[in-house]
């Protein structure tokens, strides 16, 4: 009795447990939460974390410059015979034994060398900022995708309902066609393009849910969340409020490109200084603690000295590494004016096309109510014979193709609006920080 009861509560639980497990994979998963997935785990993400971790070892590599060098050396020597010195017949002196060996300890730090170990700290510092300022573009990048992915997945989603729906009411219809050729009230020709509707309302079934799936693999794959059962919908997203001169100047104050830009700047003036050093004196001060064997000139002694190297001459190398230099600068110069000009464009773009897809999504919207009450009117108009199939079969299309076009303006609108916020500078989303997402994972490895 007791082994019975066991395996009742055994497959009560299991049951219970395979429930809730079903009920949690069916969840829809919403925006945010694929796009955090996308910034956990996406290669590009991983890409930025270790040109950050690079250029944080480029600081530690200039400044391990500026810091003195100790080496310890030691040399061991095997010779034919030992020299001496006789200082009588009785007496002589071991200048140097057959085996002789020598150590050194060895201290080294450079003084002065044009400024250039300092100016290459600081390259490295803003190449480290540059480095940050990039992992937070590609993030916002990388939700940009996110979010188109996922809304075409929607769009396509919706799609699926809307070619069902379709195939429901021609399914319907046929069935009205049917009773109705059987008591003579329509002919044969209505019944067969009745079913050749249905054909092809089912073959528009097909093609949507192929597309549904291809659009939510390609999600699941971008995001790698999993499998995705079901997609949340999408609020409205609040777009940026302004005139298109208004939001170009707000772009250009807060896109991070700009700020990247300003880093490259100054690291291109440093660059020309640290050539530059190349023809500046460096002094390099030593000091050295010798031990050997042989007891000539003595077994131990301590050395300091200063060293100054004065370049006179070198073929004209750092001439040609300055003029280098220099037109790197003019290059980032030229990038700048690219850069600004290509952010106001976009923002231009991106203002354009939010004001004409709202447009769209409101025709749309009218163009379904339209279509409905179309269908509606003629539907009651074929009934009772005042129109024929074919009439029918038109307001039909129509309604599926405005519904159709309503999802795709729909998904559009709220892509447009999270573009505009992308190209001013802002977070995609408004209820997602990417940067608090990133920084989550190294807090708690701290």
């Amino acid at each position: 009795m007791t082994g019975k009861t066991s395996r009742c509560i055994t497959i009560t639980l299991g049951i219970i447990l395979a429930g809730s497990s079903v009920g949690l994979c069916t969840t829809p998963a919403t925006l945010r939460d694929l796009a955090e997935s996308a910034l956990l785990t996406h290669e590009e993400i991983a890409r930025t974390e270790s040109d950050i971790r690079r250029a944080e070892a480029r600081i530690r590599l200039a400044r391990s410059v500026l810091m003195p060098t100790l080496e310890l050396n030691g040399t061991t020597t095997w010779y034919g015979d030992e020299a001496t010195l006789a200082l009588s017949p009785t007496e002589s002196f071991v200048i140097r034994p057959s085996n002789d060996w020598g150590w050194s300890a060895d201290i080294q730090q450079t003084l002065f060398s044009g400024l250039r170990p300092w100016r290459a700290r600081n390259v490295a510092l803003l190449q480290r900022d540059q480095a940050l300022l990039e992992r937070t573009t590609t993030a916002n990048n990388l939700v940009l995708d996110v979010a188109a992915a996922f809304l075409r997945a929607t769009a396509d989603t919706q799609g699926v309902e809307v070619a069902t729906s379709n195939l429901e009411q021609i399914e319907s219809q046929l069935n009205v066609a049917n009773r109705r050729f059987e008591v003579g009230e329509t002919a044969a020709a209505d019944v067969a393009r009745w079913r050749a509707e249905r054909a092809a309302a089912y073959q528009r079934l097909v093609v949507s849910e192929g597309d549904a799936a291809k659009s939510l693999r390609y999600l699941e794959r971008l995001t790698d969340a999993g499998p995705i059962e079901k997609l949340a919908p999408l609020r409205d997203v609040p777009a940026p409020e302004g005139t298109d001169e208004e939001l170009v100047e707000q772009a250009l104050n807060a896109r991070l490109e700009v700020t990247i830009l300003e880093n490259q700047l100054q690291a291109a003036g440093l660059m020309i200084k640290i050539e530059k050093g190349g023809w500046l004196p460096e002094v390099t001060a030593r000091a050295q603690y010798y031990s050997q064997k042989a007891a000539f000139p003595s077994q131990d002694w301590t050395s300091v000295a200063l060293t100054a190297t004065v370049p006179i001459w070198d073929g004209g190398r750092t001439s040609a590494r300055v003029a280098e230099a220099r037109e790197d600068l003019r290059q980032v110069e030229f990038l700048g004016r690219e850069i600004f000009r290509g952010i106001a464009n976009q923002v231009d773009a991106a203002a354009i096309g939010h004001r004409a897809a709202v447009a769209a999504d409101e025709a749309a919207e009218e163009r379904v109510e339209a279509a409905r009450e179309a269908y509606r009117q003629v539907e009651r108009a074929y009934r009772v014979g005042e129109n024929s199939a074919t009439d029918l079969l038109t307001t039909t299309t129509e309604q599926i193709d405005a519904e159709t076009a309503a999802i795709i303006a729909g998904a559009q609108r709220e892509y447009q609006a999270i573009s505009l916020r992308h190209a001013i500078g802002i977070s995609p989303l408004p209820d997602l920080d990417p940067m608090a997402i990133l920084a989550a994972p190294t807090a708690s490895e701290e």
